[in-house]
């Protein structure tokens, strides 16, 4: 899934720079607290938790320090979290024109088109909810009992619902644990759209500031005899690989990242195999394929795949996928290369 974070352009930093084109160069972005968020009613909710409390108290004559304790933690977790919005498009481009006007500074600015799932990647969550599409409501949600224990809840009851009024920006959020400048995953980062009044000389330098990385960049444009935009394709920056590898020589068995850490499992297909052309084979693919930390682990047999991650291995099948593992690349020493072809 593909999302769109809309710049203004205007922001200068401590240096002089502009920053929202300074944290695209850098991949970076900046998780917002609640305080910044630009909704008056963020996080508003109608708060049954208070009288709940008493009523046990009374009725029932329950110990509720326990549950108070806990609520107060919930609300100083809310109070910490940073939440990085962006927008989904019925189309396969930012054509939101109210989003370009009131986010994008008139067309001065830029759009940023993001892969959603390498965004999260780049991030270690601490809870099981990191992304949650606003639900838009005529009236706020209750928070009650039920949902001091489901932290999960309370999060998409707290962050997960706004006004009706809001409804045009169709949004979308990553929610984070702290608020603050996180660092992504390069290739999370699609394709830049540039506004219809925006300088080219800022164009240029995110064109450039973005070489030798796979992505597009289009220049939006209005569509004849109606009131839609379109993007018009003006530039294309393509990754320069030095080593390119042939496909017929491996196959990728299976992937497993994480947010620190890339996993490849690949079977080598290549006619030669000694430790020099393994160990060339293994950096070549480091060098096509991974974007951030890496272990890369080659096998000389397919029928091993069902085995990759799989646990617990009895004896048999521990020997036969260590007997098919021909290298080993870790990302604690990337440049070496552990080759068994005993």
């Amino acid at each position: 899934m593909n999302g769109y974070k809309y710049r203004a352009n205007i922001a200068v930093n401590d240096k002089g720079n502009l920053r929202d084109i300074e944290t695209l160069i850098k991949d970076e972005l900046w998780a917002s607290s609640l305080t910044d968020l630009n909704d008056p009613f963020e996080a508003t909710y109608i708060d049954n938790i208070e009288r709940a409390l008493a009523l046990f108290e009374s009725v029932f004559g329950a110990n509720i320090k326990d549950v108070k304790k806990y609520w107060e933690e919930l609300i100083l977790f809310k109070n910490n979290i940073g939440i990085y919005s962006l927008a989904l498009s019925q189309a396969d481009y930012p054509d939101n024109e109210l989003m370009w006007a009131h986010y994008a500074n008139s067309h001065k600015g830029f759009c940023i088109e993001y892969d959603i799932e390498k965004l999260q990647d780049s991030e270690n969550y601490t809870f099981d909810v990191n992304r949650m599409k606003i639900e838009y409501k005529n009236e706020p949600p209750i928070i009650g009992l039920d949902d001091i224990y489901n932290k999960d809840g309370f999060l998409i009851k707290m962050f997960g619902t706004k006004s009706k009024s809001w409804e045009y920006e169709n949004e979308i959020r990553l929610i984070y644990s702290t608020s603050k400048r996180k660092e992504y995953n390069p290739f999370a980062l699609k394709s830049i759209y540039f506004g219809l009044n925006m300088d080219e000389k800022h164009q240029m330098q995110i064109i450039e500031g973005l070489a030798n990385r796979d992505i597009r960049f289009y220049k939006m444009q209005r569509k004849a005899e109606s009131y839609k935009l379109i993007p018009i394709l003006i530039h294309e920056n393509k990754r320069i690989i030095k080593n390119k590898l042939l496909l017929s020589q491996y196959e990728i068995l299976k992937e497993n990242h994480n947010h620190a850490v890339e996993n490849f499992h690949v079977l080598y297909k290549g006619e030669s195999m000694n430790k020099e052309v393994l160990h060339n084979f293994v950096l070549k693919f480091r060098e096509e394929y991974t974007t951030k930390n890496a272990n890369i682990y080659v096998y000389n047999k397919s029928d091993i795949a069902n085995l990759i991650d799989k646990y617990p291995l009895n004896d048999k099948e521990a020997e036969l996928l260590l007997s098919c593992t021909i290298a080993e690349s870790w990302f604690t020493n990337p440049t070496e290369v552990y080759v068994n072809l005993s």
